[in-house]
């Protein structure tokens, strides 16, 4: 019926100075991440394979908004992958593998108009193994990774109605 598995990472960032937006201490806090993913594999015939990973996160990068913005300094998301794994060959010596990881919503820490998009990556594998003799191999793979966020969006930083160039406010690809 295939196989389960899972984790947890858990990502300490330490203890961190609180500023205000002129730069006077304010105290200090602690930040920390964490990720729990559940993972489920199988083989759909002799020569290839499936996979899925549901994946929670959370980020906690301060105790609480800076200045003027209201809302949440802290972000807790979701996201899947999805892998392909097909092996060609009486003895699979050529194998070819795709994937994709982080599909999921925006992350927003503060507020929704802010949210960025979910690092989601497509991934492709060629493995191709040429054997020698039975004490030697050579093994040559390629790896292409490309990055699927298209755009991250324009932004009225200042609050002025107007998308402004010269103010970095502009979205980029």
């Amino acid at each position: 019926y295939g196989v389960f598995g899972g984790h947890l990472i858990f990502l300490n960032l330490g203890e961190q100075m609180t500023t205000d937006e002129n730069q006077h201490e304010l105290g200090k806090f602690r930040s920390h991440m964490w990720a729990f993913t559940l993972s489920y594999g199988s083989m759909l015939t002799s020569s290839s394979s499936v996979g899925l990973n549901f994946k929670v996160f959370h980020q906690k990068l301060a105790e609480s908004a800076t200045g003027s913005e209201g809302g949440k300094p802290y972000s807790t998301d979701f996201a899947f992958d999805l892998g392909y794994l097909k092996k060609f060959g009486t003895t699979n010596s050529f194998n070819l593998g795709l994937s994709i990881s982080n599909v999921g919503p925006p992350i927003d820490f503060i507020d929704h108009e802010q949210a960025d998009p979910a690092p989601t990556n497509f991934k492709l594998g060629i493995y191709k193994e040429f054997r020698i003799n039975e004490y030697n191999k050579i093994n040559i793979l390629l790896d292409i990774n490309r990055l699927m966020v298209a755009k991250y969006p324009s932004m009225d930083r200042d609050g002025n109605g107007l998308i402004d160039d010269s103010k970095k406010e502009r979205g980029y690809a």
